[in-house]
């Protein structure tokens, strides 16, 4: 996937700037570029999750391919964070998990996984949601719950699948579970960069930053694990790199 990564971003860059594209002093705006390519590239690993772990170099089973097929959600979810507006995004993000963790079931039966904390964090996403929009909740709450969440997944994974009860994990699952956290911090600095009054701009060069933190922890720690190339991760920490410094100057 990384090398379609690459292709896209070197198309956009060449095309003549257009009216539908957000273009700033004569060239296509980074976020645009940055949410497009985190969105297909979601996509393809929801949609084909056997074929995306080829490209990174990994042959998976079917549980490693439940989880790459996690990891193409949780990307979708950080697109569509980029995507909303930046006023309703804490509570609309909320309300995005539901369909998240609906979507992710199939996936989970994979594990065996109980249904019961599902369906808290659903409804707790579901009240969050409805709370900040009306503004009775302050946004650091919906922002704090990605953060930690996040932080969780991304820094202790088997806490994560034994917290949830996961059974029969391996090392490509704790891998993606890691890189599922990593996408929820990026979730999470996205909007404590908003909150904290930052532009769109800075808050996405923010979570490309912590995006391409990931990258870089996979391809150091689980890349040699996995016996898999760290050309990919390394790419995507690379291009993560590069659009957060053009979105900051």
């Amino acid at each position: 996937m990384y090398k379609l990564l690459l292709v896209l971003a070197s198309a956009q860059a060449l095309k003549r700037p257009q009216r539908a594209l957000a273009v700033r002093g004569g060239e296509v705006d980074p976020i645009t570029i940055g949410k497009g390519i985190v969105a297909a590239s979601g996509i393809y690993g929801a949609f084909d999750p056997a074929a995306n772990a080829g490209l990174y170099g990994i042959k998976a089973e079917d549980k490693g391919n439940a989880m790459m097929r996690l990891m193409g959600w949780s990307q979708i979810l950080f697109a569509a964070a980029l995507n909303l507006d930046m006023d309703s995004v804490h509570g609309q993000m909320a309300y995005h998990s539901i369909a998240f963790l609906l979507v992710a079931q199939p996936s989970f039966e994979k594990f065996q996984c109980p249904k019961a904390p599902d369906a808290v964090w659903m409804a707790i996403c579901a009240a969050v949601g409805y709370k900040t929009l009306d503004g009775s909740l302050n946004k650091w709450v919906p922002t704090a719950i990605w953060l930690a969440n996040g932080a969780q997944f991304f820094l202790a994974p088997q806490s994560a699948i034994d917290l949830y009860e996961m059974k029969g994990t391996n090392r490509l699952c704790k891998a993606m579970t890691s890189m599922m956290g990593g996408q929820m911090l990026c979730v999470g600095t996205y909007l404590a960069a908003l909150v904290m009054d930052k532009s769109q701009s800075e808050a996405f060069a923010y979570a490309m930053a912590v995006n391409g933190l990931a990258a870089v922890k996979f391809a150091l720690q689980d890349a040699d694990d996995l016996k898999a190339p760290k050309s990919g991760p390394l790419a995507w920490a690379a291009l993560s790199a590069g659009l957060a410094y053009k979105a900051l100057n």
